[in-house]
């Protein structure tokens, strides 16, 4: 396209120059075309600086203070990160991933010990503090004293990169005002099938009155609410539309656990602990898990927005789109530089992540090629997407599972609407209780 103009208005001062000369004053004919050279070269100077640019704009970067927000305290190989998408990474053996992952671990201890004293010392007195509150609950699982949870719901926000001990296993989500219904009934869904792991909530801007609901709920030592503080982060991250706060909770939480499941607060588990189990044995090798869908990445991806990954959204025409609902992650270096980072960095660029025309409704999933942009953008999905596709070389197999494998059927929908019935019904002690799908195979 830019070449088209170039060539347009190169055709157009050809034939004005012409024009100009046969019907030109006579005797001028040589200044006048001195004049019209010089201002046509000053003209593609102009055109060359305003591309070069353009095109320096849309390179990803992350300001020193996000990167240290984020936890991402190690040096970054500039060359590596920029360049990630041409390396073919074969998946490491289990063994030796988790040998990396404690050397890093313990690289990265020292560097914040050293580097950032500070920041550590806060983190610490800020974790050490949730610990507290938690432990002020009943050890039989009852509701906290209403004196303990108004304690719980003015603690401070977190905002600094965790430091402490590391889990070997969590199910994390988020909840935003309005949604403690679903993250209620998750917390109860995660219980009963799967008593034995560990669940983490990201408070990401609830109400007091929503906090304390959930508080109640969430109250043992498998449970835990952090309230996450996204003000340091630009206003646009707060966005529902395009979900950019995803990668952060998912990042911060990488800082918590060795391996996590990401779910979305309407997500329920009706699969086995077996059946997970045998899923995060298999991200330790891979280091992402998602279920793909049957769209192409193309049709829900803006085309703006692979102009920032300096690819062509013809080469996503045939790979499938990973669903945010459910993925699961470990952390390792890898991880870290080649999938966090890239992404973190479009999230974190409003250009990147909203591009111009972009929306999230009125989808035309009906055009021929159906590979063809939708008109319907995925914003954080999108990004997630490209980083994959570029990071494995296309191929999606490396790091998801077809929407129609048997493991999929581990996880279903349950809308806000019907949570806050379920409940409402509860409170009641109504016979609908009976209703509740996840209960019932």
């Amino acid at each position: 396209m830019r070449t088209k103009h170039l060539i347009l208005i190169l055709i157009g001062v050809i034939l004005a120059t012409i024009i100009f000369i046969i019907f030109g004053p006579a005797g001028e004919p040589n200044d006048s075309f001195k004049n019209i050279v010089v201002q046509t070269h000053q003209q593609l100077k102009e055109f060359q600086e305003n591309l070069r640019v353009g095109l320096e704009r849309k390179k990803l970067e992350l300001e020193p203070k996000y990167l240290a927000l984020l936890g991402f305290t190690s040096p970054l190989s500039t060359k590596d990160t920029e360049q990630y998408h041409k390396y073919h990474v074969e998946p490491a053996p289990k063994q030796q991933l988790q040998q990396q992952h404690q050397r890093d671990k313990q690289t990265s201890q020292k560097q914040q010990l050293t580097e950032t004293p500070g920041s550590a010392i806060k983190a610490e007195l800020e974790l050490i503090e949730l610990r507290q509150l938690h432990g002020a609950h009943d050890s039989k699982g009852s509701a906290a004293p209403e004196s303990d949870l108004q304690q719980k719901s003015q603690r401070k926000r977190i905002t600094t990169p965790y430091n402490g001990t590391k889990a070997n296993f969590t199910i994390v989500t988020y909840v935003l005002e309005g949604q403690a219904p679903s993250v209620i009934l998750l917390a109860q869904n995660i219980a009963a099938k799967l008593p034995n792991e560990y669940l983490l909530i990201y408070d990401l801007g609830v109400s007091e009155e929503q906090l304390r609901a959930l508080s109640a709920y969430c109250n043992s030592s498998r449970c835990a609410v952090v309230t996450y503080d996204l003000s340091e982060f630009p206003s646009f991250v707060t966005d529902q539309r395009t979900h950019a706060y995803r990668p952060i909770v998912i990042k911060d939480a990488l800082m918590r656990a060795k391996s996590i499941l990401f779910a979305e607060n309407y997500m329920r588990i009706r699969g086995s602990q077996h059946e997970v189990q045998n899923l995060q044995s298999r991200v330790m090798v891979s280091g992402v898990l998602g279920w793909n869908t049957p769209m192409a990445v193309s049709s829900r991806t803006h085309p703006k927005m692979f102009d920032y990954f300096e690819s062509d959204a013809d080469d996503f025409i045939f790979l499938r789109m990973v669903d945010l609902d459910v993925v699961f992650f470990a952390d390792s270096l890898f991880v870290t530089e080649k999938i966090m980072l890239p992404w973190l960095k479009c999230s974190l660029t409003l250009e990147c992540i909203d591009p111009i025309g972009a929306q999230s409704n009125g989808c035309k999933f009906n055009k021929k090629p159906l590979y063809r942009y939708s008109g319907c953008h995925g914003y954080d999905a999108s990004a997630f997407n490209i980083v994959l596709g570029l990071t494995w070389h296309l191929d999606d197999s490396k790091y998801s599972l077809p929407s129609d494998a048997p493991s999929a059927n581990m996880f279903y929908k349950e809308s806000l609407e019907q949570a806050t019935k379920i409940l409402e019904s509860r409170r009641r002690n109504s016979s609908e209780i009976s209703d509740h799908p996840f209960t019932e195979e």
